[in-house]
């Protein structure tokens, strides 16, 4: 997908009756099962883990593997339309069933045969809740530059280390742990980190203190500890040392599913708003009819359908096995601040309801802040952008690459 040559077939986005079909069916869900929660689940800030296995139970944590491993055998753009129909119910749920597929998703790609026996179907099921552990405090969008390592003596690995702000860390039973294996090679940082399975309770692993965030209440991400926890080497998931590739690759997979909610927060608020407006009146007339109220609306339509069709161009790239790491990061970056700016706006429409923690208006914009922050900040997806674009005159490799 060239932006200096773009081709018009690039730009095709197919959705058919199937994808319509499963969307009225995690939308039944959402509304019946997700939606009653979401208020509770926010002011709480927690969540009760049986919402997320109940979605394993209709096949929302499988959408894209092959039924052999308990998926759907479904496409990118199925689960592109599933996170936003329950992103619209609660971030913080669909922000939960993301991260198991930052474990399922890199385990299909690059597991071997008994670690897909062992863990994916049970992953794709909802049986077990993974975590993705790589973000340490002084290593966030920075992956070559996380300290915890895993030192080698004879056939096993010894992982000690911190990870921070890793989402699903107190309700998952497996883990994927990244650790440096060797010292990184001058001018290859990315060289030398290592993927490694983990399950919960093991010897020297616990999990440390809650970290407490704006947005997506009732999923906070959590620190976590590793004092010199043994693993085999059954457990390291791909090649030895070359970890960031799964990572990155696992991330330009993840970062649809991000604009997807970004996606389904900006639909969320402004369907709040049209309730609003069409209920509201002042002066004896409903807001709908203020030319100001209708000119915010017709931002925030335009604002999710852009980044609908942007999400869906991604995916709809993604499954048709093209490159789609531009593509995802330049949805990325407009869904996600449509979200913060239609639920702004919304927030405005409702004046002092809009602020109200009882509407849940203000819960969309903390919630917005969230994923634009995570999964790469919306900065680093803009300098992505930019390195795909000198990728395409021969001035750089693929920032996606890490040989």
């Amino acid at each position: 997908m060239s932006s200096t040559s773009p081709v018009s077939t690039d730009y095709s986005v197919s959705v058919s009756p199937e994808h319509e079909a499963y969307r009225k069916v995690v939308k039944e869900f959402a509304d019946k099962v997700v939606a009653p929660q979401a208020s509770r689940i926010d002011k709480e800030n927690q969540m009760d883990v049986s919402i997320i296995r109940k979605a394993g139970e209709i096949g929302l944590l499988g959408i894209p593997f092959p039924e052999e491993f308990g998926g759907a055998g479904a496409d990118d753009l199925t689960l592109a339309i599933a996170i936003e129909e329950l992103t619209k119910a609660s971030a913080a749920c669909a922000a939960a069933i993301s991260a198991n597929y930052l474990v399922s998703t890199p385990l299909y790609l690059y597991g071997n045969d008994l670690q897909k026996k062992k863990y994916l179907g049970r992953l794709a099921k909802g049986e077990i809740l993974g975590a993705h552990a790589m973000t340490e405090p002084g290593a966030g969008s920075d992956v070559a530059g996380i300290k915890t390592r895993a030192e080698k003596k004879g056939e096993r690995y010894y992982i000690s280390g911190r990870k921070v702000f890793i989402t699903n860390g107190d309700k998952a039973d497996v883990f994927l742990v990244f650790a440096r294996t060797s010292p990184p090679e001058p001018g290859r940082r990315h060289r030398g980190i290592t993927a490694f399975l983990l399950e919960k309770g093991a010897p020297g692993f616990k999990i440390g203190e809650r970290l407490q965030v704006i947005g997506l209440r009732g999923e906070h991400p959590v620190e976590l500890i590793f004092d010199g926890v043994e693993v085999g080497e059954e457990s390291v998931v791909g090649e030895v040392g070359r970890g960031v590739r799964i990572a990155l690759n696992t991330y330009d997979h993840g970062r649809i599913g991000v604009a997807a909610q970004g996606v389904g927060l900006a639909q969320a608020a402004l369907e709040q708003a049209l309730k609003y407006s069409v209920q509201r009146q002042t002066f004896d007339n409903y807001l709908l009819s203020y030319q100001q109220v209708q000119f915010k609306l017709a931002e925030m339509a335009a604002a999710a359908h852009t980044s609908r069709l942007l999400t869906y161009w991604a995916a709809t790239l993604a499954s048709r096995g093209l490159d789609f790491v531009k593509a995802a990061s330049i949805a990325k970056i407009t869904a996600t601040e449509s979200a913060e700016k239609n639920a702004h706006m919304a927030m405005l429409i409702m004046g002092a309801y809009g602020v109200s923690t009882e509407m849940g208006a203000e819960r969309l914009l903390r919630d917005s802040q969230v994923i634009k922050t995570y999964e790469g900040t919306n900065d680093i997806q803009r300098l992505t952008i930019a390195k795909e674009l000198a990728k395409e005159l021969g001035v750089l490799p693929s920032a996606g690459q890490a040989n």
